[in-house]
C-alpha cells in the first residue's frame, strides 16, 4: 500500500515519470490522464482532444509518455492530454507532474482507504466484510448508485472533484432538501473557474453504509451526461469520501465496488 497525500481536497501519490520520481494527482472522474505542460517537452505528439471539465471545455494536445510507473506497476506508452498545471496545482507545496485518470487508476482493482489514507492495487478475492455494489465503468468512469434519504442517485465516483456535485438539471425532480452554506471559487483541469454556492445535504449512503452529511455544489452537468451517454445525478467528490472514513475497492473488470466503514485488510485471508 502507498500513502495518500492530501492538499485542499486533492489526492496525490508518488509515481515515476520517464524514470524520474514525481507526484501525480489522482482523478477517477477523468477518463484519460493529463500531463503538466512543463513535462511534455520532447514527447511524441499524438493528436488533439476536447477536454470537458466541470466548468468548461477546451481543445488540448495529446502526447505519448515513454515510461510511467504507479504503485509498482508499469504503464508503457500511456497517452496524456497536456494541461497548464501551474494554474490548477498552484497551491500544492510540491511539484505535480501529471493527473492519473481512470485509464490508469482502474486498470487493476484499486483500493482507496479513506480511513488510513492509503491506496494500492489488490487482486481478489476480497474480504467478506466489504459490501459489494454494482459498478458500471462502460462509459470510462466509475458509476454506482447512492442513496439520499429515500432517493436513489446515479453517481460518478470522482476523486478529482474537490467537492461533491449535484446535477442541477435533475435537482427539482430529485427533490433533495439542500441547506445553503457558503460560497467558494471552483476550478477544473480544463482551465474553467467559477464562483459557486455550497449547500449541505443530509445523510448520504451507499447501500446501508453511511457516508455522512455532505457539502456539495449544484452544477448543470448535462454536457457531461451527453458526452458519457449516461445519466448523472451526482458526483461523489473527495470532500465527502475523505470525511466518510470508508474503504473502497473499485474493481472495473469484476463490475463491483466493495465498501466498508471499518478499517480492514481488503483481501480475504486464505484458510
Amino acid at each position: 500500500m502507498q500513502s495518500l497525500l492530501i492538499q485542499d481536497f486533492k489526492l496525490f501519490a508518488p509515481i515515476r515519470l520517464n524514470h524520474k520520481p514525481a507526484f501525480a494527482h489522482l482523478d477517477t472522474g477523468a477518463s484519460g490522464s493529463m500531463l503538466v505542460s512543463t513535462e511534455a517537452e520532447g514527447m511524441e505528439a499524438v493528436e488533439s482532444h476536447l477536454m470537458q471539465g466541470g466548468f468548461g471545455q477546451r481543445q488540448v494536445r495529446l502526447v505519448r509518455i515513454g515510461q510511467l510507473t504507479f504503485l509498482d506497476q508499469e504503464f508503457p506508452g500511456t497517452t496524456a492530454a497536456v494541461i497548464d498545471g501551474a494554474h490548477y496545482f498552484a497551491d500544492v507545496p510540491f511539484p505535480v507532474s501529471m493527473t492519473l485518470g481512470a485509464d490508469i487508476l482502474l486498470a487493476r482493482p484499486l483500493v482507496l482507504d479513506f480511513k488510513r489514507l492509503w491506496l494500492g492495487f489488490e487482486e481478489g478475492p476480497f474480504d467478506p466484510a466489504l459490501s459489494a455494489f454494482p459498478l458500471d465503468c462502460s462509459a470510462g468512469l466509475p458509476v454506482l448508485t447512492l442513496r439520499a434519504g429515500d432517493r436513489e442517485l446515479q453517481a460518478i465516483l470522482d476523486t478529482g472533484a474537490a467537492y461533491s456535485l449535484l446535477n442541477a438539471a435533475h435537482a427539482e425532480a430529485l427533490g433533495l432538501d439542500l441547506e445553503p452554506a457558503y460560497q467558494l471559487e471552483g476550478q477544473d483541469p480544463a482551465g474553467g473557474t467559477a464562483l459557486v454556492d455550497v449547500h449541505r445535504l443530509g445523510e448520504l449512503s451507499v447501500g446501508d453504509i453511511p457516508l455522512g452529511p455532505c457539502e456539495l455544489v449544484a452544477l448543470d452537468l448535462s454536457i457531461i451526461e451527453q458526452r458519457l451517454d449516461v445519466r448523472v445525478d451526482f458526483v461523489l467528490g473527495a470532500n465527502t469520501l475523505l470525511a466518510s472514513s470508508t474503504v473502497w475497492v473499485l474493481d472495473k473488470a469484476g463490475g463491483y465496488a466493495y465498501v466498508t466503514a471499518r478499517g480492514v485488510n481488503v483481501r480475504a485471508r486464505s484458510e
